[in-house]
This record gives structure tokens, C-alpha cells and sequence, in this order.
């Protein structure tokens, strides 16, 4: 599919992502500087559960995008498919909220009110999927409206209108719509389709490959009820969501490689990933830094009361630096597996497939974390909640550093690739000055005031020097990076003139 270029998709992936970064952290703040530490924690458990009773979208969206992706004409069967999903889900969380009508410290009425969101949920996941088969960019581009609209309304509700977690789901339930909108507009072309039930046959009858896959993001979303189960408190529920909301930024480096996946299913050329990959690096090497160095800052704008969580944001922000690697090479993998390439294959073939086997490896070291979670908090319960979130940061690394290794050594097998490792030091590099900058200027810059107009500026401005800083050194440094800056200018221009250049 020549229409997919991987390194536009993802640089522009990445800039839309970044931009959704800072709108997302606007609306964080606006959350938890509005909402109790209390509020916040069954605000991450709404979350959770939404995701248990969504559980059933991959069955549409996991084979959408494959089949988009092949030119298969799929688009309105996928969203006649999610829309009956979607209806049947919804008793299923309202069944769900009333697991905790005996615990005090949860609103019952704001989790009802939680279930709008799963209809918009599963028509927003499976336009993605269509959208991720053919124009990648799109995805990234509705991911920054939406948190970008979560702002005006999270004001609106939450902050002059004073509704609390409820303001907070409708400023979500809003922004999803008109995300929906515009994922509407890329997808189009792939929706002018006939219907074709047979789609939805075969998909029921494979659902146990996608269902089988998402049972791992099911365990990964266990933890909070986990906890608030073990420890009976949700306060370290919302340390824990407002450390994991910092350490995400550097989950944003992983939208380099949006275009990957589809360009391999179409394709199947592997021309692409050594370079993708040291574009992900390049990234995230960068931000996992500027999240461990700013996390005292970023959690103290969060919500004064959560500055004691900043080592829990250290320990997740390595994290999300694993999970970003485990994710490319679980899309390396996936992409590169053709065992559904001409028509939908028998359960025996499946089993023996990537897919079934990447699905199998993520139950386990989900299984490994929760087990490892259980026992590291009955073993730590006298702590307070600040340092039992500590703990369960650390479980959380430790169990899925080891898997990093493991993929690694798969994709070594079945679809080996150059790894840059000078030019990856050269980016230590950059990251190392990053933190030589923040340790001589942050004190002159930066000075911790509770209101947040007074604190923000400072903020911005030691950012912005650490982001130069890094670009300063790559770029002196670093051949690909000088490459990278000319392409983009290009790319600019080029648009200015109305043509394009394939990158």
C-alpha cells in the first residue's frame, strides 16, 4: 500500500501525539486539582472498568485493520459489528459497578454514570483500526482533538460549573464525539462499502484470537482493583493514576511506529524497521529523561498533595520505556506473520501462528505481575500509601524488564533487523546533556508556587531549554538527525507548493 509512507506517519504521529500530551496533562491538572485524592482514585477504577467491559471490541477492530490493510472491503461491517458489541457490553459494566455498592468510599451514581462511555469507546477503537489499515496519521490526529477538547469542557464542568467526577466523565463522553467526527472523515472512503455478514462470520468464528490477546490488557487493568481491594484505601489508587499520567509522555514515542504495522501487513517488506526503530529511539530516549528529571515538578502541578509519588513516576517512566520497545517488536512480529494473508485460517493454523504466540507471552508476564503485585502488597500492607505505590512501581519494572530480552530474541529469530547502536549512543548523548542543563538551571528557573499561572511559565521555559538542548546535540552529532531536519523542511515546503515527498 504505497499510500502508507512510516516515517511521515510517524513523525506526524508523533508531533499530533506530543501536542495531545499537553492537552491531556492540562486536563490531568484540571482533574486533580479539582477532585479529591478520593475522587481521583475511583475516577482510575471507572477507567478500569470500562476497559474489563470493552473487552469484546478487538473481536472487530484486531482483524479491520489487517483487512483494511489488504484492501479488503470491511469498513461498515466493522461498525454494524461494534455497535451490536457495544450494546451488549453495557450491562455488563452497570452488573460490574454493583460489585462495589459495600465499599463507602466509592460513588456508586458517578459509576453508573460511567457507562456512556463504553458505546463511544467501541465506535471510536474500531474507526481507529479502519483508519490505522490506511491513513495512520488519522489516529494520531483524532487522539490530539480529543484530548484537546477534554480542556474546554473539563473547564466547563468540572472546574466553573463544579460537577465533580461527574463533569469529568461528561467532559470525556464529549470529546469522544468529536473524535468520532473526525475519525468519521478519514475513514470514509473505507465505509462506502457494502455490507457483508460474512465478514462478521468469520470474525465470530476467529474471536478467540483477539479475545485470547486481550485478556493480557484485562490483567494489566486488574492492578487498581488490586490494590483498593488489598490495601481498602484508593489514595494510592490516585498516586499511582497521577504518576502513570506523567510517565505516559514517553509512551508517545511508540506513535513513530503507528504506520509500521500496516505497512508490513501490506507489504510485507522489511525495509522499514531498522529505520522506524531508531526514529522510536530517538524519541523516547529524550522523554523518558525529561519524565524522570521534571517528575518532582510534574506531579507537584499535578496536585501538591501528589509530590511525594515522584519516585513511583520515575520507576513508571522506565516502564513505559520498556513497554514502547515491546510494543515495536510484538508489531514486527505480528506484521511480518502472513498466516491470515489470503483468507481467515483454521484454529490449528492460528495456534501455531505469531499472533497466538505473542497473545500467549503477554498473559503470562501479566499473570507474573499481578501474582508478584499480590504478594509484594500483603507483604508491604503496614506501609502508607505513598510507599506501597513505590513498591508496586517497582514490581511493575522489575516483572517486564526481563521480557524486553525475550521479544528481542524473537524478532532475532523469525525477523531480524539492524540495530543502530552507535547512533543510539549518540542519542544517550543528547539525553545525558538534557540532564546536565535541568541540574545547573532548574533552581533559577523553576520555583514551586501553588498556583498554577505563577508556576506553569518556569515550567515551560526549563522544558523548552532541555528540547533544544537535545536537538542542539543530536543534530551537531548525528548524520540521521540532520537528515531527519532537511526532510522535514521539505516536507513543509513541498506542502506549501502542493506536492508531497515520500519519506
Amino acid at each position: 500500500m504505497d499510500s502508507i509512507r512510516v516515517t511521515y506517519s510517524g513523525l506526524l504521529g508523533f508531533a499530533v501525539a506530543i501536542g495531545g500530551i499537553l492537552a491531556g496533562l492540562a486536563f490531568t491538572i484540571v482533574v486533580t486539582r479539582q477532585l479529591t485524592p478520593e475522587e481521583f482514585g475511583i475516577w482510575t477504577i471507572i477507567g478500569s472498568m470500562i476497559t474489563y467491559s470493552a473487552m469484546t471490541e478487538p473481536i472487530v477492530s484486531y482483524w479491520t485493520t489487517r483487512q483494511v490493510a489488504r484492501e479488503q472491503p470491511v469498513g461498515r461491517t466493522s461498525m454494524v459489528s461494534t455497535s451490536l458489541l457495544a450494546g451488549g457490553s453495557i450491562p455488563i459494566y452497570i452488573a460490574s459497578v454493583y460489585l462495589f455498592a459495600n465499599v463507602e468510599t466509592l460513588s456508586i451514581d458517578s459509576m453508573m454514570l460511567g457507562a456512556i462511555l463504553i458505546p463511544v469507546t467501541f465506535i471510536r477503537d474500531t474507526l481507529s483500526a479502519v483508519n490505522l489499515g490506511h491513513k495512520p496519521h488519522a489516529v494520531s490526529i483524532g487522539m490530539a482533538i480529543f484530548h484537546s477538547m477534554k480542556i474546554p469542557t473539563g473547564l466547563g464542568l468540572v472546574f466553573f460549573l463544579e460537577l465533580g467526577l461527574n463533569g469529568a466523565i461528561l467532559a470525556v463522553f464529549v470529546a469522544y464525539l468529536v473524535d468520532i467526527a473526525v475519525q468519521m472523515r478519514y475513514a470514509r472512503p473505507k465505509l462506502a462499502v457494502l455490507l457483508d455478514f460474512s465478514y462478521m462470520k468469520e470474525w465470530i468464528k476467529q474471536a478467540w484470537i483477539p479475545l485470547y490477546g486481550r485478556i493480557s490488557i484485562i490483567l494489566l487493568r486488574l492492578d487498581v482493583i488490586i490494590y483498593a481491594i488489598i490495601v481498602d484505601s484508593v489514595v494510592g489508587v490516585a498516586y499511582y493514576a497521577a504518576a502513570t499520567a506523567v510517565a505516559s509522555i514517553v509512551g508517545r514515542a511508540g506513535r513513530i511506529s503507528q504506520a509500521l504495522y500496516p505497512k508490513l501487513l501490506a507489504e510485507g517488506s522489511r525495509d522499514h524497521i531498522s529505520e522506524n526503530f531508531t526514529w522510536v529511539m530517538y524519541f523516547a530516549i529524550p522523554l523518558v529523561i525529561v519524565a524522570a528529571i521534571f517528575s518532582r515538578h510534574a506531579m507537584f502541578l499535578l496536585n501538591p498533595e501528589y509530590i511525594g509519588a515522584w519516585f513511583a513516576t520515575v520507576l513508571l517512566a522506565l516502564n513505559s520505556l520498556v513497554y514502547v520497545l515491546i510494543r515495536f517488536f510484538q508489531q514486527v512480529l505480528m506484521g511480518t506473520d502472513t498466516v491470515d494473508a489470503d483468507e481467515m485460517p483454521r484454529a490449528s493454523v492460528l495456534l501455531k501462528s505469531k499472533l497466538f504466540m505473542i497473545g500467549t507471552i503477554a498473559n503470562i508476564h501479566h499473570v507474573l505481575y499481578l501474582t508478584t503485585l499480590v504478594v509484594s502488597l500483603y507483604a508491604f500492607n503496614s506501609m502508607s500509601d505513598l510507599e506501597l505505590v513505590a513498591v508496586w512501581s517497582a514490581v511493575f519494572l522489575a516483572v517486564s524488564a526481563p521480557f524486553v530480552v525475550y521479544y528481542s530474541l524473537l524478532v532475532r529469530r523469525h525477523a531480524p533487523f539492524h540495530v543502530p547502536f552507535h547512533t543510539i549512543l549518540r542519542y544517550l548523548v543528547g539525553g545525558v546533556g538534557i540532564a546536565v542543563v535541568f541540574i545547573f538551571t532548574n533552581e533559577h528557573i523553576i520555583e514551586f508556587e501553588v498556583s498554577v499561572y505563577s508556576y506553569v511559565p518556569g515550567l515551560l521555559l526549563e522544558l523548552f531549554l532541555c528540547c533544544v538542548t537535545y536537538l542542539g546535540i543530536t543534530y551537531a552529532i548525528d548524520s540521521r538527525t540532520r537528515k531527519l531536519f532537511r526532510l522535514v523542511l521539505l516536507e513543509i515546503f513541498r506542502r506549501k507548493n502542493g506536492r508531497r515527498h515520500s519519506v
